[in-house]
């Protein structure tokens, strides 16, 4: 089963220092301290390369940022203002139980 939580359109503000979601992105069932207001997490997550990424999430009066590996994975994807994200769970990914994948593209 897939679960998507957001599907962003990139901004200026993502392609500066951090990304942040919207307060009604579908945010509730990240892991841990995700969804916790006023504390962080790690969040490992797959690309469409297979490459794996680890973002530090931060939940920040309801609104989700994602911090350190943000800049890294934005310069190495290229990522541009208009360019779309889509973050999301696969809870069967070849068996291997959930796993949370981005996905970038181009408009």
């Amino acid at each position: 089963m897939v679960t998507i939580f957001e599907d962003k359109r990139i901004e200026k503000n993502d392609t500066e220092n951090r990304m942040r979601f919207p307060s009604n992105a579908n945010i509730g069932d990240l892991p841990f301290a995700c969804s916790n207001d006023g504390q962080s997490g790690k969040l490992p997550v797959i690309d469409e390369k297979g490459s794996q990424w680890t973002f530090t999430c931060r939940n920040q009066n309801g609104m989700i940022y994602f911090t350190d590996g943000w800049e890294e994975f934005r310069k190495g994807k290229r990522i541009r203002v208009g360019h779309r994200i889509t973050l999301y769970k696969d809870d069967d990914f070849f068996g291997s139980g959930a796993l949370y994948k981005i996905i970038v593209m181009e408009n």
